[in-house]
């Protein structure tokens, strides 16, 4: 074949369709708090469950997703357990976290907010989707935690990203998580070990799931907003939160756990 033909079959190569799809990247935080009334049954269940969970969240993205996990512990100040976003798949072994201290909490959102940003823990040079953010205490906070809070909502990262509370026990500050996730709809709580170990695995996997979904940024209106694919995703996991209230608690909202006749502090 003439070296001119061989030329013009490689002019006419698309170099696009040569390289492989770009892979999505997100990640799952799991904010934990550790501090010295997690002491027992409540963070031996949830070290518990987090180890049995790990394998259940590889494969929840889409073809072509990395899903990535980091962990921060927080009592008396803050630790990360993962010094850096970690693929789901290479983390599968639980480090078992230990209780003591007071809970920082404005702190804790201090650090994670400094993380969230593409000069640290979402460097990945994918596409990324917002993250999914999981808090975890049984608590109110002992520091300036509106301090925290007020610098999270500066940060576009977690604006637009997904965030669900579970409370453990009855000594917890409902309104404070009410303003972590901006919506008391995704505010979970747990008031025995098993309950904790149910909540823990289904808010882990169904936000995860939801949160590494592709949606499309565009609609018979025309371009969508960065908020508009935030607030679907938002809907979603109000439904499925719904859902997971009434599979696992027997109600509908938080609202309702005073009709039950539920000791809430039973089975720690």
């Amino acid at each position: 074949m003439s070296s001119k033909y061989i030329q013009a079959d490689i002019a006419d190569i698309d170099p696009l369709e040569t390289m492989p799809p770009a892979k999505k990247s997100m990640v799952i935080f799991f904010l934990v708090d550790t501090s010295k009334s997690m002491e027992g049954s409540k963070l031996d269940s949830l070290n518990k469950v987090m180890g049995e969970i790990l394998p259940e969240l590889i494969g929840v993205g889409e073809a072509g997703t990395d899903v990535k996990i980091a962990v921060m512990s927080f009592s008396s100040g803050w630790e990360w357990i993962t010094p850096e976003p970690v693929l789901i798949e290479e983390y599968q072994t639980w480090k078992n976290l230990t209780a003591d201290g007071v809970t920082d909490l404005g702190d804790a959102c201090e650090e994670l907010s400094r993380k969230l940003s593409r000069k640290s823990f979402l460097h990945s040079p994918s596409l990324s989707y917002a993250p999914v953010i999981f808090l975890i205490t049984d608590g109110y906070p002992t520091d300036n935690y509106k301090k925290g809070f007020e610098m999270l909502r500066k940060n576009r990262w977690f604006k637009y990203g997904l965030k669900v509370a579970l409370a453990i026990g009855s000594s917890v500050d409902l309104e404070v998580l009410h303003e972590f996730t901006d919506d008391e709809e995704l505010v979970l709580q747990a008031f025995g070990a098993e309950m904790l170990k149910k909540l823990v695995r289904e808010i882990a996997v169904t936000s995860s799931k939801i949160g590494s979904t592709s949606m499309t940024l565009t609609d018979t209106a025309g371009e969508r907003e960065l908020s508009d694919v935030a607030g679907a995703k938002k809907e979603q996991m109000i439904e499925a939160v719904q859902e997971i209230r009434q599979d696992v608690l027997g109600v509908e909202d938080l609202e309702d756990l005073s009709d039950l006749d539920i000791e809430f502090d039973e089975g720690w």
